[in-house]
């Protein structure tokens, strides 16, 4: 709502009565402690009184004007405007006076002032007020007093603004400075809690990445590093690949040799952001690997690490998995799909099948047993297990990569090696998005069985 404004026909000269008492309220004020009550009287006598409701803007900012108010009754707010926003300076109840440095000096007005209640004036002139200086120094030297109290303030202030602010770019802020915005300044209420809701986000902005940067570094740690060139002897091409996103989750992959024959694949998504879904992940794998390693049986292998996060998920996490086994003599294929329907096995001759899910994800109920399936690779065919993130990925339209998009990038990829494949698949999904943001980690796997030529 835009400010009333003052009219010239609002205001109307003190009869003698008003001007005493007035002059007793302006007399408590700190500019007229040494001023004779008799001066005081004759200067409160020369002003005009206006008597105006909430709202009425009393001066305007940038005009040049040459009077100053004095405030018996009421409460008035400096203001300023930005591009950006309406800010409050300050309030200044009675008594109070206000604009007295523009009215000798002859500046332009350097912020709004309007009524905050109903207000009771008093409008003087700078001759009137130049002249009750000339007359009592002292009134000067007030003015001058208050004027440098101001400017050492300020200065005080913003020195403490300055440092704070470099503390946050050098990202050594710490969070205890802000108890000094607690009770600040009148003139800087809005600017000092403005500034402390800022350095609060900043900081805790700071925090959040600190926190993605030790997921990040988890989620890398548990990546395993690629198998030697003889390890597989020609028998399987493996590749794996993860494009995080800013929020790191608890994507993961893995593959290790059991023995000499038995190759282990899986991916799994823990659901959840940071830290925890990381720690989450990394626990999932470990308990993976010791258990794979210590049973033969899949399907029990797996039932005891669902066990085993389910005693100490305290978090109420889960994480979908899959888990497959392959004999690189035969070809036989076992694998348990807890809850992760993303994979395929795409066969050499562009057939695409979906394994179904064979149990629940994991860490949601103790004594669960997967169930495994038995099947088959041939030479060329391929085992591909992914993320979410990667079928998920949107566009700026919001329209999903999706499943269709990927078969068909898959079976276009089909004879490229394994590594090559992924990132056909990934940049795939990345060309789909654009410019829209990657709000999930992509993450897949392929291996090929006795790939051909």
């Amino acid at each position: 709502m835009p400010p009333l404004t003052l009219r010239q026909d609002d205001t109307h000269r003190l009869g003698p009565a008003e001007a005493a008492a007035a002059a007793a309220v302006m007399a408590q004020h700190g500019y007229f402690a040494d001023f004779p009550f008799e001066a005081l009287l004759a200067l409160v006598s020369e002003g005009e009184k206006m008597v105006v409701p909430p709202g009425t803007r009393l001066i305007r900012r940038g005009v040049h004007e040459t009077f100053a108010l004095l405030v018996v009754e009421g409460t008035a707010v400096v203001t300023i405007d930005t591009p950006y926003a309406h800010v409050e300076l300050a309030r200044l109840a009675a008594p109070a006076v206000i604009g007295e440095i523009a009215a000798f000096t002859g500046v332009a007005r350097t912020a709004h002032v309007d009524a905050a209640t109903e207000l009771v004036a008093l409008r003087l002139s700078s001759e009137a007020l130049e002249a009750a200086g000339r007359a009592y120094p002292a009134l000067l030297s007030a003015v001058m007093r208050q004027f440098g109290s101001r400017f050492e303030t300020f200065n005080r202030v913003f020195g403490f603004y300055a440092n704070a602010l470099n503390a946050l770019e050098r990202r050594e802020f710490d969070l205890k400075l802000l108890d000094e915005l607690r009770n600040p300044l009148p003139e800087l209420v809005d600017f000092s809690h403005s500034f402390r809701r800022l350095a609060e986000a900043i900081m805790t902005r700071v925090a959040e990445r600190r926190e993605m940067a030790n997921a990040a570094a988890i989620q890398r740690s548990m990546l395993p590093a690629p198998l030697a060139p003889d390890a597989l002897a020609g028998r399987a091409d493996i590749a794996a690949a993860m494009r995080p996103a800013k929020d790191v989750g608890g994507d993961f992959y893995d593959y290790f040799l059991i023995d000499q024959r038995h190759l282990v694949v899986s991916l799994g998504d823990v659901a959840g952001k940071g830290t925890p879904a990381a720690l989450f992940m990394s626990a999932t794998q470990t308990a993976l690997r010791m258990g794979l390693r210590r049973e033969a049986d899949l399907s029990t292998a797996i039932a005891t690490v669902n066990d085993l996060l389910c005693a100490t998920n305290g978090e109420d996490m889960f994480v979908t998995l899959f888990c497959a086994v392959i004999d690189l003599e035969t070809g036989d294929l076992t694998y348990c799909n807890c809850g992760h329907t993303d994979a395929m096995i795409l066969r050499a001759d562009g057939a695409i099948e979906r394994p179904e899910a064979t149990g629940m994800a994991l860490a949601i109920l103790e004594g669960m047993r997967p169930r495994a399936i038995t099947g088959r690779l041939g030479p060329g065919d391929r085992l591909f297990l992914f993320s979410d993130g990667l079928t998920d990925a949107i566009n700026t339209d919001e329209i999903s990569f999706g499943d269709a998009r990927l078969e068909a990038a898959a079976l276009r990829a089909l004879h490229l090696p394994a590594d090559a494949f992924l990132a056909a698949l990934l940049d795939a999904a990345a060309h789909h998005s654009g410019t829209a943001p990657q709000f999930d980690d992509m993450t897949a796997l392929a291996v090929t069985f006795a790939p051909v030529g």
